[in-house]
């Protein structure tokens, strides 16, 4: 096992050991940890001034967050169609939030405090936008996912005067996000062509995810190629093992 993969197996095992209670445990699945975001994370604070505990802190912290936010999210999902479910998952969401809350108050970090809660504020107000695709162009669609799926990661990023991992942040972690949606043939994304009536377009609604897809997977390779081999060895092997066939392909195509 390499060394990002320690690190980031251990980073997991903290994130694990906060959102770890015996009531959620008994009542919902264990949550979705994200290791991309991780590893974005990981990277960011890398060769900061921070102790190694003190990056361990604040990765966690935002990874609840990110946790959190996914959290509440469910409740709109057709798995949780039982009022009882909603609920439950609301108070959990809710529960992941004030944790993060109360570990940033003990930080002391008032910077980074309003860094969140702006953020926070910022990609809910992109996801009420994602909940009326009739009202949304395909531009706006795919700005509201791009803002959802980044903004909080990209923020933290500036903060620290990472902007060259910007571009290789946005571009991971949309394309996994657009990865999600073409899996879900009840997506937003899949309704949000359904109900526009790209049936009758020159493409079909598959057709049209593919191609937003292999354009990011270019995009993403190219941001890539931009930065050192720590980041290329990373997201080829763990994230996209076949990226390199399918540029090519796309690329010849």
């Amino acid at each position: 096992m390499n060394s990002i993969s320690v690190e980031l197996a251990d980073l997991e095992k903290q994130v694990r050991k906060k959102t770890t209670h015996s009531f959620i445990k008994n009542q919902l699945d264990k949550p979705i940890i994200d290791h991309d975001k991780l590893f974005v994370l990981n990277e960011i604070y890398q060769n900061t001034s921070m102790s190694r505990s003190q990056k361990q802190d604040y990765i966690v912290i935002v990874m609840l967050i990110d946790i959190a936010l996914k959290t509440h999210d469910l409740k709109k999902n057709e798995d949780y169609n039982k009022e009882t479910d909603k609920q439950l998952t609301v108070l959990v969401g809710d529960y992941y939030s004030g944790l993060y809350y109360y570990l940033l108050s003990e930080l002391e970090d008032i910077e980074m405090i309003r860094l969140l809660a702006a953020s926070i504020k910022k990609i809910n107000e992109a996801k009420m936008n994602l909940q009326y695709i009739n009202n949304n162009s395909e531009k706006e669609m795919y700005k509201a996912f791009l803002i959802s799926e980044t903004h909080l990661f990209t923020e933290i990023a500036k903060l620290y005067g990472k902007y060259e991992l910007i571009p290789m942040i946005e571009k991971l972690l949309m394309l996994n996000r657009l990865i999600s949606e073409q899996a879900d043939k009840e997506s937003i994304l899949y309704n949000y062509y359904q109900q526009k009536g790209f049936n009758n377009s020159a493409y079909t609604k598959e057709e049209k995810i593919e191609m937003q897809i292999n354009d990011l997977k270019i995009e993403l390779d190219s941001s890539v190629k931009e930065l050192s081999s720590n980041y290329s060895n990373y997201i080829y092997r763990h994230t996209l093992n076949s990226i390199k066939t399918n540029i090519s392909q796309v690329e010849e195509g």
